[in-house]
């Protein structure tokens, strides 16, 4: 296995883009969240090489922290030394989740790098600093950060919408974000036998699959990233606590 500063990083932003997005969510429900925690194993192929730890925790001022930490293990860390933290801060506006501040750092490994994005909606423009080097791009009506879309595609899917696409506010661009349900499958996972929506996302560098758990409110129980080099790598979920199976 070939080790880089970068393929840790390409878990936590990639392969984990849905990781958690709705979890604690009432079955046909649409508005906030109860906090939760959950862990995921990464692995290359059928090697696990890392771990992610997902929370989402309401603030004392209403603002909900949306944070994952994910980092290497195992024989993989002593080639694999980045550990990487990532933090959506958000409110509900009319019941859809509104981005205010969203910060990403990577550390440890051989190329350390920091994101920090403000986003000001009376001016209508979000601000952020990428490598020390700042950016701004003009909002619109529904933009997010690089967590805060996940969160958003998983109450559209609850809400029964067949159509998932986003924009995200990344390095001075609007991103466009695109996924394609592609059927329904049962998977076998430590939390049980669940029900699941497959929906898939395809970009220039990799194909990424994802199984949304229907019974933990749309809750990513795996996803799978092929690059286009044939890399295969996959995020299973080992446990969770915060939400119970829908009776």
């Amino acid at each position: 296995m070939q080790s880089s500063p970068g393929r840790l990083a390409f878990f936590h932003r990639g392969l984990f883009w849905f990781l958690l997005a709705a979890a604690a969510l009432p079955s046909q429900a649409a508005g906030p969240i109860e906090a939760f925690q959950a862990r995921y194993s990464i692995h290359y192929g059928k090697l696990p090489i890392g771990e992610s730890e997902r929370s989402l925790a309401r603030a004392a001022n209403g603002d909900y922290l949306y944070t994952t930490r994910t980092r290497s293990t195992g024989l993989a860390e002593a080639l694999i030394r980045d550990r990487i933290s990532e933090q959506s801060r958000f409110r509900y506006v009319r019941g859809r989740p509104q981005a205010l501040e969203y910060r990403y750092e990577r550390v440890g490994g051989k190329r350390d790098r920091a994101i920090h994005v403000q986003f000001d909606w009376r001016r209508k423009l979000a601000r952020g600093v990428q490598d020390g080097r700042p950016w701004q791009v003009a909002l619109q009506p529904g933009v997010h950060d690089a967590l805060l879309y996940q969160l958003a595609a998983s109450l559209d899917l609850q809400r029964g919408q067949r159509t998932l696409s986003y924009r995200v506010a990344d390095e001075g661009e609007l991103k466009p974000y695109e996924l394609a349900i592609e059927g329904e499958e049962v998977l076998d996972t430590p939390l049980g036998r669940l029900a699941t929506v497959k929906l898939r996302r395809l970009d220039d560098e990799r194909d990424t699959t994802l199984w949304m758990a229907r019974d933990l409110a749309y809750l990513p129980v795996r996803i799978e990233h092929v690059e286009t080099d044939g890399k295969r790598f996959s995020a299973r979920i080992q446990s969770l606590s915060g939400l119970s199976p829908a009776r």
